[in-house]
């Protein structure tokens, strides 16, 4: 279920609003006019969100580059060596 407040509220309640988002879940929308217009995040799950993403990225890079020629440790070692 997505927890959703009004931006009226927010400003009367902030307060009791964050409290809410720690105890029953994880984000609020904070609706202007019956529309989106932000999101709360609890900070755990924000840090949740950020890592997913960097791991979705990297992940998209390496498919990205699988086809490409690949050089071994032991040459990348032996050409630092001999400068």
């Amino acid at each position: 279920m997505i927890n959703t407040t009004s931006i009226t509220d927010l400003k009367q309640n902030m307060a009791g609003i964050i409290k809410r988002l720690r105890e029953e879940g994880k984000s609020v929308v904070i609706l202007q006019r019956s529309q989106a217009a932000a999101v709360l995040v609890d900070p755990d799950y924000y840090a949740l969100l950020e890592d997913t993403l960097e791991t979705s990225s990297d992940l998209k890079a390496i498919e990205e580059r699988k086809d490409e020629p690949t050089v071994s440790f032991e040459e990348v070692s032996k050409k630092l060596d001999s400068k």
